[in-house]
């Protein structure tokens, strides 16, 4: 007995030690409180040197620097939000992409470099990272392409890297090269999503971002002290070490000005941090209204809809959680994504999903009441509902969107109108062109609720694929003087005119050789010039429409498709069915294809309307189904009761 307790003591020890080990490991020379606890941020600032920095420097801090003293950022900057330009990541399922849009070549592009299929990645249509992060880095937190290096200094390491300045990097153009170094890179920064402090501005950052002052961005945010200066002003041959030249007052180098009422004795910073970030800081990017079509030609924003049918917030908001309670993420920043089959979403409980969190973990023999819902979710009866629905749809089908009408709406998301920057020019009409809800199915064959953008791009057709022109090709062609359809400069989302497209194709066609086929795919089509110089269209497979699975804002099961019955789906001119999807948001007088739902889920609509016709006599069907059934009792009734009357004895009681 005393040697199998030393044997088990040791064991424990054994691990205890290798546990201690992977802890010093992954942080080495940290000191860990191990509470729950917040700890107290009252930190030095480190600059890209990991220097100390005082309130009377000069120098912006560096986050990686700062926060990477006590975090592994080495494995933070692969996190979901920062690892889209790695190699070797499951994608998961299709999300929203960044869309590169240009009024005057009618380019709509949808851009990822996860590669969801029916997106491009950054260099298939010729855009490098620093011409990404100047197009779209307004909402971006960082990281990823807007610091390559980074990702790559860190694959290893759960150290702080002390990050420099870009170094040589053959796939770096050397113009890019150069605006790399007077603008530094865009490194993560942790307090877009964990400032607790209000004063935290993200559209502050989008700012400087845009005047390319990079590695400032993240002071300017925090409002940690005054930003002066644009690095976009500075010249290809401007020395960071010489400072600003007296001859040229228009070229003032970025610099800052700290507020030295931030900085304690110690010249410390307080930073006012949370790990459980409000939802507000997750609204930035991930904001959207919708834009209803109220007559023709006339449109009404989300305001002015009732409530069922726009979603005011979303249910599990209302009930006092927040958007991390379910999209969680450990140390490494893989953040659940929510739905099924995601491996993030999986716990050691249930997961993070519609079905772990409502239908439980309980064996079947236990019952569903053994294991309650997560955080008291409530267990949904679905009365009368035939379960072949719960094959068939997904959750969100019912709940997850805005309620569905006879034609799909209009989206405005913050990542492609810029949600959440102040602007005087936003418009109903601002392009790209989002629809939904559009009832489609997954790959997993179930139907799910999407948003929907049709790609606009010129391009070669080549062994049967197009291959986008790269976009600085195209706008530099369309850049040349000519007379163009004036009422686009009043109606972005207006598409090409069939003479802008054939002005398009000469100018083009000085661009392109080898003996490829250029055209131009728009609203589903393929456009191309026949050998009589008329444009012809035609459908094909690279011109289908991009889609992505909608979750939010969640309807509660009063607001839900089916809470008015079974002819919420299934009727003649139900719109999960019958709703019509143009290529635009409102009825086409050209040739631009206007589809049905049903036609996007790929079926034939004439069972769905033999189906609906047969929900609308649903009702006569019952009663004449009733009255059938009381006429066969009474039949049967009579004869009952003149057999009993047969076989009863003569004279007999």
């Amino acid at each position: 007995m005393r040697l199998i307790v030393a044997l088990t003591a040791a064991f424990l020890a054994a691990v205890s030690a290798s546990a201690q080990s992977e802890r010093e490991v992954e942080r080495p020379g940290v000191l860990l409180t191990d509470s729950r606890a917040p700890y107290v941020h009252r930190i030095s600032l480190y600059d890209r040197d990991g220097e100390v920095i005082s309130p009377d420097d000069g120098r912006p801090y560096a986050t990686t620097a700062t926060c990477g003293k006590c975090h592994p950022v080495g494995r933070i900057a692969h996190g979901w939000h920062f690892n889209a330009g790695e190699t070797g990541i499951d994608p998961g399922r299709p999300g929203e992409p960044w869309v590169y849009t240009d009024v005057a070549t009618g380019t709509q592009l949808p851009i990822s470099a996860r590669g969801w299929p029916g997106t491009l990645t950054p260099q298939q249509v010729g855009l490098s990272d620093w011409q990404f992060v100047l197009r779209f880095g307004h909402h971006m937190p960082g990281g990823g392409l807007g610091a390559p290096e980074l990702a790559r200094d860190t694959a290893d390491t759960a150290e702080a890297p002390v990050v420099g300045e870009n170094t040589a990097d053959t796939a770096v153009p050397p113009g890019e090269l150069v605006r790399w170094e007077i603008s530094g890179t865009l490194e993560i920064d942790c307090l877009i999503c964990h400032s607790a402090d209000q004063r935290h501005d993200p559209a502050e950052q989008a700012r400087q971002i845009e005047k390319q002052n990079f590695k400032w961005s993240p002071i300017a945010a925090l409002g940690l002290g005054v930003v002066r200066g644009e690095a976009r002003k500075l010249p290809d041959d401007f020395d960071p070490f010489m400072g600003a030249n007296p001859d040229r007052p228009d070229q003032v180098p970025p610099s800052v000005t700290y507020d030295k009422s931030r900085f304690d004795p110690d010249d410390r910073v307080f930073f006012n941090v949370t790990r459980r970030p409000s939802p507000n800081r997750c609204y930035f990017c991930h904001s959207f209204r919708t834009i209803r079509q109220s007559s023709p030609g006339q449109s009404t924003s989300d305001e002015h809809e009732p409530a069922h049918t726009n979603g005011d917030i979303d249910v599990h908001l209302t009930s006092g959680m927040i958007c991390v309670d379910c999209h969680r993420n450990g140390i490494d920043h893989r953040i659940s994504r929510g739905y099924d089959g995601d491996p993030a979403a999986v716990t050691d409980s249930a997961p993070l999903t519609c079905r772990g969190c409502h239908l439980g973990s309980a064996p079947p023999q236990l019952g569903r009441d053994a294991y309650a819902g997560r955080g008291g979710a409530p267990y949904p009866l679905h009365k009368g509902i035939p379960p072949v629905h719960f094959e068939k749809l997904t959750c969100t089908t019912c709940h997850s969107g805005p309620w569905p009408s006879d034609s799909a709406v209009r989206f405005q998301t913050a990542m492609n109108h810029g949600l959440g920057l102040p602007t005087r020019t936003r418009s109903e009409r601002d392009a790209p062109t989002i629809l939904g809800p559009i009832f489609a199915r997954q790959p997993d064959g179930r139907i799910a609720p999407h948003r929907m953008l049709w790609p606009a791009f010129w391009g070669v057709l080549e062994g049967g694929a197009i291959k986008p022109l790269p976009i600085e090709t195209v706008e530099r062609a369309a850049a040349k003087p000519a007379k163009r359809d004036k009422r686009r400069e009043h109606d972005p989302m207006s598409p090409l005119s069939d003479e802008d497209i054939r002005m398009l194709f000469k100018q083009l066609g000085g661009q392109v050789s080898g003996g490829v086929s250029l055209v131009y795919v728009c609203d589903g089509l393929v456009h191309s010039l026949n050998e009589d110089g008329h444009l012809v269209a035609r459908p094909h497979e690279d011109a289908r429409p991009y889609l992505w699975p909608i979750a939010h804002d969640v309807r509660p099961a009063s607001q839900a498709l089916g809470a008015r019955g079974c002819s919420d789906c299934h009727a003649p001119d139900a719109p999960i069915y019958f709703g019509s999807v143009a290529a635009r948001d409102e009825p086409s007088t050209d040739d631009r294809p206007i589809q049905k739902m049903n036609e996007l889920l790929g079926g034939d609509t004439t069972p769905a309307m033999l189906l609906g016709l047969g929900f609308r006599m649903r009702t006569a069907f019952k009663c004449f189904g009733a009255i059938c059934a009381a006429l066969i009792a009474i039949v049967l009734l009579r004869h009952g009761f003149a057999g009993v009357v047969r076989a009863t004895p003569r004279g007999g009681e």
